[in-house]
């Protein structure tokens, strides 16, 4: 199987990449329906920025900010003629019921489903859920894994941990898909050491989902095979490709067009 690809729509005003782009009406949609007309399997919509040093805000700011969007893109979504599955980014529970009663089929909970009333709520509902490694939301700059531990093993501990956890509350095994959370609570060099060993995740029997689009990480890894002033999307897409041929089930990325191109050329 080919891996899926997952458009961003970030409805922010400061996330790092895009923050600003999409967060009107107009600027949302117009974006969506270019990655639909792309051919994107998935997006995943998001309110906060969790990049760090982001400001925090809470249920009731960001649902504002999702009220009128979230539901015309669903809207939108439900018009195409392909199956395109979209999730809601935030670890917020009464943010995560609404936008499940507006119609998401996916929960991506960037804390780690750390919040019982949320395992619970996808235990009741049979929801489709991400279940990222991370360590603390709002992100902390500086606080990372033990760098003298094996951070692979550290992963795979609280992953095997977590869903130990998540079914003893019965939520499925099916529901699940691992996310090694780059970025969060990783410095440069553990984001570089999870994609070398991507594959030992398959461990965990679940499908495995990356978001490595446009990170700072990136700037770290020596890219000198190829040509010199590589901006981040294009170094985002060099990764991609290594974790296409590595058969990740899903990337979430910026970039839909130049991304399915490139799984059709592999």
């Amino acid at each position: 199987m080919k891996s899926k690809i997952i458009g961003i729509l970030n409805v922010t005003p400061d996330s790092f990449s895009d923050g600003g782009k999409f967060d009107s009406l107009d600027n949302a949609l117009n974006h969506l329906k270019k990655m639909i007309a792309e051919g994107v399997d998935g997006i995943d919509v998001g309110a906060e920025s969790t990049r760090p040093k982001a400001t925090p805000i809470g249920t009731e700011e960001e649902w504002k900010r999702l009220e009128k969007i979230l539901p015309a893109v669903i809207s939108e979504v439900k018009k195409s003629a392909k199956k395109i599955k979209i999730s809601i980014d935030s670890y917020h529970f009464e943010t995560i019921k609404k936008a499940y009663e507006v119609g998401v089929d996916v929960i991506n909970d960037v804390s780690g489903l750390s919040d019982e009333k949320i395992v619970n709520f996808i235990a009741e509902k049979n929801i489709e859920t991400i279940l990222m490694h991370n360590l603390q939301v709002p992100a902390i700059p500086n606080m990372v894994i033990n760098r003298n531990l094996n951070l692979i093993n550290e992963i795979l501990k609280w992953g095997r941990g977590k869903i130990s956890y998540l079914e003893s509350k019965n939520v499925k095994k099916s529901q699940l898909i691992f996310d090694p959370g780059i970025g969060f609570n990783k410095d440069a060099l553990q984001s570089i050491r999870i994609l070398k060993n991507i594959e030992n995740f398959r461990v965990l029997e679940l499908p495995i989902y990356v978001g490595h689009s446009k990170k700072s990480f990136l700037e770290a890894i020596d890219f000198s095979d190829y040509e010199e002033g590589l901006d981040r999307a294009e170094k985002t897409l060099i990764i991609s490709q290594y974790l296409i041929k590595k058969n990740v089930d899903y990337l979430r990325i910026h970039d839909v067009e130049k991304h399915l191109a490139l799984l059709k050329s592999s």
